[in-house]
């Protein structure tokens, strides 16, 4: 799951199977679960699946919600729309096929779309990005395509929606913005990225005319929507070390608003509130991370990069609880269900965490790899494993 400029596929293979934050040839080491008790007894309502899954790739895919639909999507190009209640397929598109992507395209002919962005959800339109450069919009009613661009930037997070654009962040950078009616391209912004940085991209947000994004040289940075210049930046790490691994200093992770504050955290660095109009920092706190913040009930909850889970008070920065449960076992950023805190793990389990006290109340195996985080909706859980697998949870 890192990236490295000019290295050869095979070094890229081994940086994957080696985790987020591990590099070095030392043997990878997990906690077994343990014993605790049980408060809830969370259960499966209903299971399907969406084409292939992502295979052993990057792609941190996540279902969205529009009305009674959820809908997701595989690697190759396979988006499918299910009722929410019972998870009956309501239609399914191979963008491949309605797009003409299988015959010819400018990287190769034949290949997958690599979806590996999204989906995101706004006003009944789905959109997602590939690694390919592709931008889609697809009506989430009847999954036909409302419009297609090529950015020719490998785009790895969600898109953002608001005022009008369609915001991407690309691999090496690029903040690009497109007419939310018709795909075309308004503005780039290119900033600065380092020899080496991890293999993923902050999720860009719109919020009152700005365009808040992590970068991967430590930075958040606000971005005027109309054009696409700077308005502030804030730095949560400043890279230090010998070596290209030790200054690794992306912030991945989505920017949180929440009153006056922009919340994120760096990898190899902190974990911060900023000051949304100035971008001065009212606090930080030592913590590492690449995955999504969570804020909720004035909490701000975050997975380290060594998968303890933590819950701070957002006024203060004060830590109120920690979890080392699942360390080594690859945890997914966390969400809130009702009461709880829920985070996926490699090994195919999800973990209920008590929002209050830090301590595991509830567990449910599902099966394969929860690679990326759940989504919840109203009393309803629901979670993408690696094989395509859809569940419904509920407690």
């Amino acid at each position: 799951m890192k990236q490295a400029k000019n290295l050869g596929l095979a070094a890229l293979a081994t940086l994957f199977v080696s985790g987020c934050s591990l590099f070095s040839t030392e043997e990878i080491t997990y906690k077994e679960l343990q014993s605790f008790d049980v408060k809830i007894t969370p259960q499966v309502v209903w299971e399907t699946s969406v084409g292939d899954g992502i295979d052993g790739y990057f792609s941190h895919l996540n279902p969205v919600v529009v009305g009674d639909s959820i809908i997701a999507a595989d690697r190759r190009g396979v988006v499918e729309a299910f009722n929410r209640g019972n998870g009956d397929s309501l239609w399914r598109v191979d963008l491949r096929s309605v797009l003409d992507l299988e015959k010819s395209s400018w990287w190769s002919a034949g290949e997958p779309m690599r979806i590996a962005g999204g989906l995101a959800a706004s006003n009944g339109v789905i959109y997602l990005g590939s690694e390919n450069g592709d931008v889609v919009a697809i009506n989430a009613a009847d999954g036909s395509v409302k419009w297609h661009q090529v950015v020719r930037s490998e785009i790895m997070s969600d898109p953002a929606i608001g005022g009008g654009f369609v915001v991407v962040k690309g691999s090496t950078g690029e903040v690009i913005a497109l007419n939310e009616e018709t795909g075309e391209e308004l503005w780039k912004h290119v900033s600065e990225t380092p020899a080496l940085s991890l293999r993923g991209t902050s999720s860009p947000v719109y919020e009152q005319g700005g365009i808040f994004v992590g970068t991967s040289t430590g930075k958040v940075i606000v971005l005027i929507a109309e054009n696409g210049q700077p308005a502030w930046e804030a730095r949560l790490a400043i890279p230090s070390g010998t070596t290209e691994l030790q200054r690794l200093v992306d912030v991945d992770s989505r920017p949180v608003l929440a009153g006056r504050f922009v919340y994120n955290v760096a990898y190899n660095g902190a974990l911060a509130a900023i000051e949304a109009n100035t971008g001065e920092i009212a606090w930080r706190r030592d913590y590492s991370s690449y995955q999504n913040v969570l804020f909720a009930g004035g909490r701000l909850f975050v997975t380290d990069a060594d998968d303890a889970v933590s819950a701070l008070d957002a006024q203060g920065g004060v830590e109120m609880w920690s979890n080392n449960d699942y360390n080594g076992r690859h945890v997914t950023s966390p969400v809130r269900f009702g009461d709880y805190i829920v985070v996926g793990d490699r090994f195919g389990y999800l973990h209920f965490i008590n929002l209050l006290s830090g301590v595991t109340e509830g567990r449910l195996e599902v099966g394969d790899d929860v690679y990326t985080a759940p989504i919840v909706v109203d009393d309803t859980l629901y979670v993408q494993l690696r094989d395509g697998s859809l569940l419904a949870v509920r407690i």
